[in-house]
Order: structure tokens, then C-alpha cells, then sequence
């Protein structure tokens, strides 16, 4: 699966944007002649995983499927106040307003850490629009903490029909809670609100007076339209995982990073058959039974 994520960063309406899209190609050729035109656009693309490219969604959307048909584009982590789609800070108030006439070739959007479906059921400009979870690779503990499961086999095709057909079954999410963006507020102030609380004392810091920095789903209510929810398009289940490694390393008395966390996180992956196999399907006596020989001694 050949596939990135870029950063467009670009003016339009009068304001500095900045949105994160991932981009999946269908074979090597196709990545060769995207990597051409990133070039030729002066995008940055040895300074970091995620290349910079001086260019609107819109534009880069039509130059990637002018070069491939079969290449997809979804926008990443729509509600991040910086550098979603729909973010509050450099955002746009609805996925078109972003894409423009690209936006029928748009045929999903992931939700983010601090997002899970259900916030996003409500916002009528995502209607027909695949809700889908993904994770970033930005460490290789954190790969596959979030995803999708989708219908059909494991190829691009089936994942391109999956993505512009609606093919979700179900998604598996980090608690959104724990995500950096859940609440509003100000990190110099150190003020932090729920949605409900920002919503009556207002986006202003009550320290400083400057205005927060707007959660996630402070964000979607804004965009959201509590009518419109019953005529979203059938809503897959998801379920809420806490990361395995989290949870050993709070049952051992540990921190996330201990060796001995570690030790027992990746013991117990090997004879079980993965995080995720783990924390949906093994039993708590298969986990006792492997405890004492598993877990090193505290």
C-alpha cells in the first residue's frame, strides 16, 4: 500500500491555511510522477515525514488524479484545531468550501485521536462521506492505535471501493478523551474546558483574555446540526481501546516506557497474536494463565 501524508499549506478566503491530507497512489509509476510534480511545486519533501507542499487541497487534489485516476485523497485529522480540514484554527466550515469541485472525489475523512465517529454523525456538509480511523506513524509504538476495518480482501482495489462505496464495518478508536486536541484551551494559562464549558464561558481565556484553542468537539458541535443526524447514512459501530501497553505498565505500578512494561507488552503480543487480538478477543483467563510466566517480576 503505497501512500503519505502531505501538508498544503496555502492562502485562501484571506487566511493562512494549513490542512494535512493523506495521499494513497496505486503503483509505483504513479508515485514516481507525484513525487515530479511535489517537486516542481517546490514542496520540501526531504525535511520531514510529512512534506510541505505549497498548494491548495483543491489544487493538489486535481493534479493527483490528473496523473492517476486511481489515486485517493482523504484529509487527515479533520477536527485538529491547526492543521484540519475543519479545524478552528486555519479550518474551513465545511469540506467544500475547502475542495471546492474536487470535493465528489473526496471519498472519506479520518477523524483524528481526539475524534470518534459519533461527533462527526452530525455534520451535514460529511454526509455520504466514509468516516474512517487511522493512525500516524510519527513512533512505531503508536502505529495501528486507531483503524478501519473495511469489507473485501486486502488490495487497493478493495480498499479504494471500501473508502469511495462506504465499506466500513467498523473502526477501532483511541478513547478521544486522551487526545491532545479533546478539550478547549490556552497551554501558557494552562485553562482547559469540555465543550460544555467553553460554550458558557466562552472561547476567550478567562486568564489572559486571548482566544482558546477549540477542542475537538467544541469544534464539530459548532459545525454540527442535531436535525440533520437521523438522515446521516447508516452508522457503523466502532469500538474505544485504551493502548495495551498503558494499561500493563498501570497494573504492573510502572511508567508506559519501563523496560519491564515493554517486556511483558511485547511477550504477550508474540503468543497471542497482536495488540489488537489482545484487547478484542483474548479472554481474561488465557491472560491470567500467562501472567506468571509472561510478566517479569516488579
Amino acid at each position: 500500500m503505497l501512500g503519505t501524508e502531505l501538508s498544503c499549506v496555502f492562502k485562501q478566503g484571506g487566511r493562512s491555511r494549513r490542512v494535512h491530507l493523506l495521499v494513497f497512489a496505486p503503483g509505483s509509476d504513479a508515485v514516481h510522477a507525484i513525487r515530479e510534480m511535489l517537486q516542481n511545486l517546490k514542496s520540501k519533501l526531504n525535511g520531514d515525514g510529512r512534506p510541505t507542499v505549497g498548494a491548495s487541497s483543491r489544487d493538489l487534489t486535481a493534479q493527483l488524479l490528473d496523473i492517476d485516476e486511481a489515486c485517493m485523497v482523504v484529509p487527515a485529522h479533520i477536527w485538529t484545531p491547526w492543521y484540519g480540514m475543519l479545524g478552528s484554527k486555519s479550518g474551513f466550515e465545511a469540506l467544500d468550501e475547502c475542495s471546492g469541485d474536487m470535493t465528489p472525489h473526496i471519498p472519506a475523512v479520518e477523524t483524528g485521536l481526539s475524534s470518534d465517529p459519533e461527533m462527526n454523525w452530525g455534520v451535514p456538509g460529511l454526509a455520504g462521506k466514509a468516516i474512517v480511523s487511522f493512525s500516524d506513524a510519527h513512533s512505531p509504538p503508536n502505529m495501528g492505535r486507531e483503524l478501519t476495518i473495511f469489507q473485501g480482501v486486502a488490495s487497493y482495489r478493495d480498499l479504494a471501493a471500501g473508502l469511495r462505496e462506504n465499506r466500513v464495518e467498523r473502526t477501532l478508536e483511541f478513547f478521544p478523551e486522551e487526545g491532545k486536541y479533546h478539550l478547549s484551551g490556552h497551554r501558557k494559562c494552562r485553562i482547559s474546558q469540555t465543550a460544555g464549558e467553553t460554550r458558557q464561558a466562552g472561547t476567550r481565556c478567562p486568564e489572559c483574555g486571548r482566544p482558546l484553542t477549540l477542542g475537538a468537539p467544541h469544534r464539530a458541535q459548532e459545525l454540527s446540526q442535531a436535525e440533520s443526524q437521523s438522515d446521516h447514512e447508516e452508522r457503523r459501530p466502532y469500538t474505544k481501546l485504551a493502548p495495551l501497553i498503558e494499561l500493563l505498565a498501570h497494573t504492573m505500578g510502572k511508567g508506559w516506557a519501563a523496560k519491564s512494561a515493554g517486556l511483558a507488552y511485547h511477550r504477550i503480543c508474540s503468543e497471542l497474536g497482536g495488540e489488537v487480538q489482545v484487547l478484542t478477543k483474548v479472554g481474561t483467563a488465557t491472560l491470567s494463565g500467562l501472567g506468571e510466566r509472561t510478566w517479569p517480576s516488579p
